[in-house]
């Protein structure tokens, strides 16, 4: 290998700025290895074992190392600047390797050049390929292997170990695997090179003996502070333990000075699961988890609470005794099977499940463990029974002991063969978790809402209506982003003030607001601010029933009801995002009880030409007639406003989202014209052909500059998604309909509206399901400022041939096949499945598919259901086929003869199955 000039130490300099020269804890023999400049990229330089290590001269390994200092700043620096988190990582990492105990030893004074910071773990440890693993970096073999001690690992790139760097010049690892005791060390102080430059070293691996093993540990924690030996040295080299490893750093940097070690260990409390299985020591002194400061509600130990808590039901025999156990003596119970057992049981205030710390491990559930050892790793519940409440059980921690069951304890010893002594223990442990959850409720009980017995609601409000869940579930969202803000509808800028109000005890709900939401957003949401239930006055539900006498009172008891729901399932333990899917699907039944029953296109457009005498029947026509053509509309009829607003919700297309929405007004006629109308149209179906002169407003009971005002405020005052760009005004005719220099042409061009009568808008309504007629076609509708324009686009829409014949026979064969599915069938996937089903021959665009869809079930409406994204088939294929013929023989043959030739014929079949 060729070799490199050797530099004066005096002039070497590591990362941080300081000379090499002179700093303790190295071989002498390294500063005449060190390099000065690479010259080949073959030259790979060594890194011998530090000097403290006894026996590290003898050489029995080597593990190559290819790593530049760029890569080392880019990751170590820029994640874990934070001393303090790079402790938290060397914990996960210990936590990984299957650890039951991690030591962490600091020095008493971190200034000093001798000091040193180890963190030694009894997890699963390295053999040479193992070392070699360790520094390839942005890769890790974790999540290749099984997982230890049963647990996920929660390293995945394999980076951990460079947290070390911020606190560190030089990293050495004792390690203990198969019977044979290891040492290497990291000198960041030889590596060089940028990202795409490694510099490549050679890191020597010493074989040592356990006595030199153990004199080595002891000597880099000869500054710790701690009184006597160390604990993890008896702990190590007392037999018992199979493998372990010991990062040892020393050459301390400058942030490792600054470590404010209470800081320290209160944040690596906040890392730490409340489970028996993992116990980490700080300077020899055991960390709880800050979850054990949490504020307790009941405490049971077993042995002494039994006869109070209990009775004598429990377990029939059962006779209380003591036990002493490494020089301890504690309480217990003999169970007639079982034997003895010991232990304690806690019921927290709030849930166990929130923080970092469930990223390691459970901190709720059962933890039985038989000679020290927890056996059920994975199962919180111990499969104990399903009467546990999950309300109760996040809040739940009981450790038990059962070493009389160790014969029953199965390979790999994570479980307990079934028998009738484990059993037994599962009926003890019930009986406790009952007695913890009947003090739960109890306690929840007492937090009921004092708002609804102050307003006289309810003279005695049942536990029902606790407010406890939704205490705890402000709690949970305030201690981490993401699902459970989401669900209690918590805005960020108000999480601190949720949290600060949950930890109060003071009353949750003094008020239940109706405010005005965007039309899409939740029906209820909670508001700690005011203390508040905000209902959501545009939510269609809401504004359905809020303007009827006497609908306000019921409708704030609905929102707050949906509110404690939402809570309550979140306190059960329910994932958030399960919580957010039923909701969802709640919120979407809600909106659609509003609507009227789904009606075919020709029922519409007869509800429109017999609504003309009545202004809110033909408001509610007009907003009919815009639902079947894809809108979806907000009826606002008797606020002092526009009748409604109608919204096309429609994505991006070519690059800007092509939404846009409307305001829409009805303008009657009055009874008198309106019997007239009812007459002369009448005697024109008998004829055959359309009303030539039906009764007409004059334009100045349009109100068109008034229309135009609504529109222009609609957006913020409805909180809508786009700006309203068209008010459509129907009325059955206009004075000045089919004149040039008509007023009406004048104000509406002025205005922005576009006039239509009734009799074209049910026209438009008929054509709809058979000219794949969609909200985007309909833009070049709304841009009409005459009703004559109006009509010429429907007349020509008429006009135009019909469509090729559509693949209606494969979409309903694909609603059948679909049906049968649990999940819901979206426009892309029948896009996709009929393409395919063609072998290409038939290619519709997502916009084709949601027209046709619209227009089959504007024909058939029984039996098809379509928001615009999901279908679903609600009847059998052969009624669906018997609808569609059904509406589509009220057609004249020139209109619907092409969608009449493409629906097929009814089956004899009574499943309808040869028809489709």
């Amino acid at each position: 290998m060729p070799t490199e000039p050797v530099r004066d130490a005096a002039d070497l300099e590591d990362p941080t700025g300081q000379s090499i020269a002179g700093q303790p804890g190295r071989n002498a023999s390294t500063l005449d290895e060190l390099p000065q400049q690479r010259t080949s990229e073959d030259m790979s330089v060594d890194v011998p074992v530090a000097a403290f290590v006894r026996g590290g001269e003898r050489r029995s390994d080597v593990v190559p190392v290819s790593m530049s200092l760029a890569i080392i700043e880019r990751f170590s620096e820029g994640l874990y600047s934070s001393p303090n988190k790079t402790f938290e990582e060397l914990v996960s990492n210990s936590y990984d390797a299957g650890s039951s105990k991690v030591w962490v030893y600091m020095p008493r004074d971190l200034r000093t050049s001798e000091a040193t910071i180890v963190v030694v773990d009894n997890g699963a440890s390295m053999d040479v390929q193992g070392l070699g693993d360790l520094w390839k970096i942005g890769e890790s073999r974790k999540r290749l292997r099984r997982a230890n001690a049963g647990r996920p690992p929660i390293g995945k790139f394999g980076i951990g170990k460079l947290a070390t760097y911020v606190l560190a010049n030089e990293l050495t690892y004792l390690v203990y695997k198969d019977g044979v005791h290891r040492a290497i060390t990291m000198d960041y102080g030889q590596v060089r090179g940028q990202m795409n430059d490694p510099h490549k070293l050679s890191l020597i691996v010493a074989t040592l003996t356990p006595e030199e093993a153990r004199e080595t540990l002891t000597e880099s924690l000869k500054g710790a502070a701690v009184d006597d030996t160390p604990k993890c040295i008896e702990a190590l080299f007392g037999g018992s333990e199979e493998s372990w490893t010991a990062a040892i750093m020393a050459r301390l940097k400058e942030p490792a000075h600054h470590i404010q070690q209470g800081r320290l260990k209160w944040v690596l409390s906040t890392a730490l699961p409340l489970n028996p299985a993992f116990t980490l020591f700080y300077n020899d002194d055991v960390i709880d988890a800050s979850k054990a400061k949490g504020e307790e509600s009941w405490t049971f130990t077993v042995g002494e609470s039994d006869e109070e808590e209990l009775g004598a039901k429990a377990i029939r025999g059962a006779t209380p005794t003591r036990i002493t156990v490494a020089g301890e003596e504690h309480p217990a119970i003999r169970l007639p099977l079982a034997g003895v057992v010991w232990g304690t049981a806690r019921l927290f205030r709030e849930p166990l499940e929130r923080g970092r710390s469930e990223d390691r491990a459970r901190s709720h559930g059962y933890f039985v463990r038989v000679r020290q050892r927890l056996i059920n790793l994975d199962d919180p519940t111990f499969d104990v029974g399903v009467e546990l409440h999950h309300g109760t059980f996040t809040r739940f921690n009981m450790v038990i002991n059962a070493d009389d069951l160790d014969s029953l304890v199965a390979s790999p010893r994570e479980s307990i063969q079934d028998s009738r002594e484990l059993r037994e223990l599962k009926q003890y442990l019930l009986a406790v978790f009952n007695r913890a959850r009947i003090k739960a409720a109890n306690q929840d009980d007492n937090d009921t809402m004092p708002l609804l017995k102050g307003q006289g609601r309810i003279s005695n409000p049942p536990p029902a209506l606790s407010q406890a869940p939704l205490r705890r579930g402000l709690r949970r969202a305030a201690s981490r982003p993401g699902g459970q803000r989401k669900s209690l509808g918590l805005r960020e800028d108000e999480v601190s003030r949720a949290d600060q109000l949950a930890r109060e005890n003071d009353d949750l709900v003094e008020n239940i607001l109706l405010e005005k939401e965007e039309y899409e957003g939740r029906l209820v949401r909670y508001d700690p601010t005011r203390k508040a239930a905000v209902l959501n006055l545009h939510h269609p539900f809401i504004n359905n029933y809020i303007n009827r006498k006497g609908a306000s009172e019921p409708l704030k008891l609905l929102g707050l009801t949906e509110l404690l729901t939402e809570a309550y399932m979140l306190d059960e333990d329910i994932p958030p995002d399960v919580v957010d899917r039923v909701i969802a699907r709640r919120d979407r039944f809600l909106r659609d009880l509003v609507k009227r029953h789904p009606r075919s296109a020709l029922v519409v457009a007869r509800h429109l030409r017999e609504s003309s005498n009545s202004e809110r029947e033909l408001e509610d026509a007009v907003a009919d007639a815009l639902e079947l053509l894809g809108f979806d509309v907000q009826r606002l009829g008797g606020t002092g406003g526009t009748d409604g607003i109608a919204v096309a919700r429609l994505g991006r297309r070519t690059g800007d989202s092509e939404s846009y929405a409307l305001t829409y007004d009805a303008k009657s006629s009055g009874k008198e014209a309106q019997d007239v109308l009812t007459i002369e149209e009448n005697a024109a179906t008998r004829r055959g052909r359309r009303q030539q002169n039906p009764p007409r407003i004059q334009a100045g009971t349009a109100h068109t500059s008034i229309l135009r005002v609504h529109r222009e405020r609609a957006r913020e005052r409805y909180s809508l998604p786009v700006e309203p760009l068209y008010t459509l005004l129907v009325a059955p005719g206009f004075q000045g309909d089919g004149i040039d220099s008509g007023l009406i042409n004048d104000i509406c061009k002025n205005d922005g509206i576009t006039p239509v009568t009734v009799s074209d808008l049910a026209r438009l309504v008929e054509l709809f399901p058979l000219r794949r007629v969609s909200p985007l076609v309909l833009k070049e509708f709304f841009k009409s400022r005459n009703p004559t324009e109006s009509r010429n686009f429907v007349d020509q829409l008429e006009a135009e041939a019909p469509p090729s014949i559509p693949p209606v026979q494969q979409m309903i064969s694909l609603l059948v096949k679909y049906s049968e599915r649990r999940s819901p069938v979206t426009v892309d996937s029948l896009s996709t499945s009929i393409y395919e089903q063609s072998d290409g021959a038939i290619d519709l665009t997502g916009s084709e598919v949601v027209a046709m869809m619209r227009g089959l079930a504007a024909l058939a409406p029984n039996s098809i259901y379509f928001d615009g994204v999901m279908v679903a088939l609600n009847a059998s294929p052969e009624n669906l086929l018997k609808e569609l013929h059904e509406t589509l023989g009220d057609y004249p043959e020139r209109m619907a003869s092409t969608y009449k030739s493409a629906v097929p014929a009814v089956s004899d079949d009574p499943d309808g199955q040869e028809s489709t």
